[in-house]
């Protein structure tokens, strides 16, 4: 929305946005869950991942095509060194082109068997360092302005100690919300008041307290059902955003 997309390509970017990565069912999941490094080989069957996204979502005739190319696109970068074709600037579509930056965003903030999630800012710096080179400016700009990077209710700690919930978002400034202090020196406080942090600068989230687990959860019991309810031949595909 941040990007006037109109409602028609909205409901195909959502779409393909919960199924890009709907061909990692027909990866091994043994590499999938590796908690080490990757043979060579072990990351090209990582990669192919796109390729049978693409044709699992291609061959469903009530999907638009361009939901498949979402699949297909979204490890494509600026510079060409993505995957699958290795393609450049223009030749990557522009839905490809914002899924690479929600999925990198989510990618790096998510725990992995093979590491820990990033801080929301930290994750945000990666695309900034990307910028021109792997992710489009204006996407990034307008990901940055239009997504509450701590979103309102999670429990956060500061770098002085202090723990509380963010309370409101500052306009545009995802990254600086209100948070509502609970907690100093290790104790509840009687009277709870807001800190607003676009106006101390010296204060930084070192902490996110809360688990992602319920949500992962939900997510996944969504696309499962999703893609289970397109496979039926369902002639909407995307009722939700009616």
């Amino acid at each position: 929305m941040e990007l006037n997309i109109n409602v028609k390509n909205l409901e195909i970017l959502g779409l393909g946005a919960i199924l890009h990565d709907v061909g990692k069912m027909l990866v091994p999941l043994e590499v999938l869950r590796k908690p080490g490094k990757l043979t060579e080989k072990e990351f090209e069957q990582i990669q192919k991942h796109a390729d049978y996204g693409f044709h699992l979502i291609k061959n469903v005739h009530t999907v638009s095509l361009l939901v498949a190319n979402c699949a297909y696109q979204h490890h494509e970068r600026l510079d060409g060194s993505g995957y699958p074709r290795g393609i450049k600037g223009d030749e990557i579509h522009y839905f490809g082109k914002i899924i690479a930056v929600a999925d990198v965003f989510d990618a790096v903030t998510s725990n992995r068997v093979y590491r820990k999630a990033m801080l929301p800012h930290q994750g945000l710096e990666v695309l900034y360092a990307g910028v021109g080179k792997k992710f489009d400016n204006a996407i990034t700009e307008a990901f940055r302005r239009a997504v509450a990077i701590y979103p309102n209710g999670l429990s956060v700690e500061l770098n002085d100690g202090r723990k509380g919930v963010v309370s409101s978002q500052n306009e545009g400034i995802g990254d600086r919300p209100m948070i509502r202090i609970l907690e100093e020196d290790g104790e509840r406080i009687k009277e709870p008041y807001e800190v607003d942090l676009n106006k101390n600068l010296h204060l930084l989230i070192m902490k996110c307290l809360d688990t992602r687990t319920s949500l992962t959860s939900r997510i996944s019991w969504l696309f499962h059902s999703l893609f289970s309810f397109m496979m039926a031949g369902a002639t909407e595909p995307f009722p939700l955003l009616k």
